[in-house]
């Protein structure tokens, strides 16, 4: 059985260096009853629930990294502007808004309660040719204590891309191609005469970039291949100020190599996950206090809570995009930029889901749905 899905795909839309949230406030849904506290309420709904539960979303994440130093970004960057933060820099607006240190740890928040929070951790710690990757993180409150899951990095940039005609890959022999013939890492430079040991190697730019500087090429933290048919071996990562007009340090020495060996990096990487939707779930059961994470329909962390008591939802706002109702700035409200299709909250712990297009909610054990996709008519 396919699904088909036509029109336009539509979505709730968090721009990039936005200010915005969601909310579903605690104290218009639930009526205060008694004392001025929550503690004698009669909650309902998703404020009531203390058993198993499964979170679910459809979400498009923006690049928050920016477009890095001039020459250092792949081409279809600039067209893909509207989802990716501004270079950044002193006095710039991207700066003032999230700082460029700031975005290589920045969280964004999708879904936010006192008790259960989802959020998108970039995990790139430069910018240079790095659009950011997100890994899932999962704050779960049982009691007083809060336990804090961490996935792998799911969300990666594309680093590979295929030869077209007017590719300045003329000559094979000097082209990063792999086996399957993608373009996986570019030639950037040669040696001027045979390195026998060290950290320091003399280089000229390859025949490809012409005259372009060695700083437009190299810069801290990059990591350096040799080729060998479609083996491309890495020799090591360069030294920070370790870039000059002849030379190139890295922070480890390395091993011999051959007079007029080329010098491979890594080919422009593209934020294409901005132009995909993809499918998260946090399956919490409360049989073990266990907590399982699907990215796309595959189990990507299954692990298990400290704590033993039972668990319930704060009495607080549910949130979705940052982790506040409150204006402060970006970094501590873990701010959201990208697009929100489904949301939705079931009380009970799947097992395997359907599909990753479309959200497919038990209409009996639904607590929260949300649907932000809107029909073509």
């Amino acid at each position: 059985m396919y699904d088909v899905f036509i029109g336009k795909q539509r979505s709730l839309v968090f721009p990039i260096m936005c200010n915005a949230h969601v909310a579903i406030p605690y104290s218009a849904n639930i009526p205060d009853i008694g004392s001025a506290g929550t503690s004698d309420d009669v909650p309902y709904g998703l404020w009531a629930h203390t058993d198993s539960f499964t979170f679910e979303t459809i979400f498009t994440p923006y690049d928050i990294n920016g477009t890095g130093a001039t020459g250092l970004r792949g081409r279809s960057a600039q067209q893909l502007s509207d989802f990716v933060m501004p270079q950044g820099g002193s006095g710039t607006p991207s700066e003032e808004y999230l700082g460029v240190s700031l975005r290589r740890q920045h969280e964004m928040c999708l879904f936010h309660n006192d008790k259960f929070r989802v959020t998108l951790l970039n995990s790139q710690l430069t910018q240079h040719n790095q659009p950011a990757e997100y890994k899932v993180k999962v704050y779960l409150t049982i009691g007083s204590n809060q336990d804090v899951f961490t996935t792998d990095t799911l969300i990666t940039a594309a680093g590979s891309k295929a030869w077209t005609l007017g590719d300045n890959h003329v000559n094979y022999n000097l082209s990063g191609f792999d086996a399957d013939g993608r373009i996986v890492y570019d030639s950037v430079a040669s040696l001027t005469n045979a390195h026998t040991s060290g950290d320091q190697l003399t280089v000229r730019t390859s025949e490809y970039h012409g005259s372009r500087a060695l700083t437009d090429i190299f810069f801290a933290g990059q990591k350096v291949y040799t080729r060998n048919g479609f083996t491309f071996t890495e020799i090591g990562t360069v030294k920070n100020g370790g870039i000059t007009s002849t030379q190139v340090t890295f922070v480890d020495d390395v091993s011999a190599i051959a007079d007029e060996t080329e010098l491979y990096v890594d080919t422009f990487k593209e934020p294409k996950y901005v132009e995909n939707m993809h499918h998260l779930a946090v399956v919490f059961s409360a049989v073990n206090n266990s907590i399982k994470v699907f990215f796309n329909r595959r189990l990507v962390l299954d692990a298990k809570h400290t704590e033993n008591t039972a668990f319930e939802f704060s009495r607080t706002d549910f949130i979705i995009g940052k982790n506040t109702t409150s204006d402060n700035n970006a970094y501590t409200d873990m701010q959201f930029m990208g697009e929100l299709h489904e949301m939705a909250i079931q009380g009970i712990s799947k097992k395997n889901f359907l599909s990753t297009n479309t959200l497919y909610p038990f209409f009996d054990e639904t607590l929260l749905y949300l649907r932000f996709e809107e029909v073509d008519l």
